[in-house]
């Protein structure tokens, strides 16, 4: 009778090991990435200078790249499939996920899609801008144009196909708020909420488990469409200027904070990155963040080098007296 007891238990045990990866393959496309995003206890932020061996050792349980290490010009190497599916295990051997930078406000000169010819006379596509001053070689973009949500998603070897075709679970959206770049424009943020919602939707119709993150423009969450198309949210700078390590003005925080709270009770990730290498200021960047339930990373401003220490070391000294309180 006993043996038949032990031989129960076992077998008891071998299929409640198994219920969990049971459980993932039934779960709708929607709960399977509610489910791997509430896994994402940390994360790390790389543009530049991206080197597989050393990202694939960090300790993020998420990862932000750049979808090509080399980019000249209009030339681009992108990382291949297997160098992509080698940064989907951490160290430890679980799962990581892995989400491909894009920049949807901004045309950029050394990607794929550019060509010189856009800048000679009489050739200039309409929806081209004018260079970003802060940023060479970047361009701010009528986003509303066909044309150019044709170059994102929509058609055969579009940046987003391109992306998720190289194996990223997803896509990390920036300049999304170039829509204020445009006041004269009617319906610029309603445009840009759309935009945001139809390529979400358009990735998920090729990875139907395609996480979606939206950097900055933050107001955008308050249009229901985009709470239910983006899985998180990530603010620059929320509590501390880059490049003077001053606060950040106390009514441009607090409204941020008004809408990435709203995020936080749809149930969506916000992840926070403050730009400093002083450790007394992220000290209470981090306090205030762990207040709200945010995750922060801590990076530097060009993005060139993975700050991969632990999350929980990334920080070592105290704050420093006159940071701010956390904000209410």
């Amino acid at each position: 009778m006993r043996m038949v007891l032990m031989s129960l238990a076992a077998g008891l045990a071998i299929a409640a090991a198994g219920a969990p990866q049971a459980l993932a393959r039934e779960l709708t496309p929607a709960a399977k990435r509610q489910h791997m995003m509430a896994g994402v206890k940390s994360w790390g932020y790389q543009l530049q200078k991206m080197d597989v061996d050393a990202l694939e050792a960090s300790p993020f349980d998420m990862l932000v790249i750049d979808h090509a290490p080399d980019r000249v010009e209009s030339v681009e190497l992108m990382f291949r499939r297997d160098e992509i599916e080698v940064l989907k295990t951490k160290p430890d051997g679980t799962r990581r996920l892995v989400l491909a930078y894009i920049s949807i406000g901004e045309a950029e000169r050394y990607r794929y899609y550019w060509d010189d010819a856009w800048l000679e006379p009489g050739r200039r596509p309409l929806w081209l801008g004018p260079v970003n001053p802060q940023w060479v070689g970047n361009y701010p973009v009528e986003f509303w144009q066909p044309e150019w949500q044709a170059l994102i998603f929509g058609r055969s070897g579009s940046y987003i196909e391109r992306v998720l075709d190289a194996g990223f679970d997803g896509l990390y959206l920036d300049r999304a708020d170039v829509f204020e770049m445009f006041p004269a424009h009617p319906n610029a943020e309603a445009e840009m909420a759309s935009f945001v919602s139809r390529l979400a939707d358009h990735a998920r119709a090729i990875k139907p488990d395609a996480i979606v993150v939206m950097q900055n423009a933050e107001e955008l969450v308050r249009h229901k469409e985009v709470r239910a198309h983006i899985d998180a949210i990530a603010k620059e700078s929320l509590y501390f200027n880059p490049d003077s390590g001053s606060a950040v003005p106390l009514d441009d925080t607090r409204a941020a904070l008004a809408d990435l709270r709203l995020a936080r009770k749809a149930n969506r990730k916000v992840l926070v990155v403050e730009y400093t290498s002083d450790p007394m200021v992220a000290k209470a960047a981090r306090r205030q963040a762990d207040a709200e339930g945010f995750l922060i990373h801590f990076a530097e401003r060009t993005l060139s080098n993975l700050n991969a220490r632990a999350p929980d070391q990334q920080v070592t000294a105290g704050a420093p007296a006159g940071t701010p309180a956390p904000v209410r």
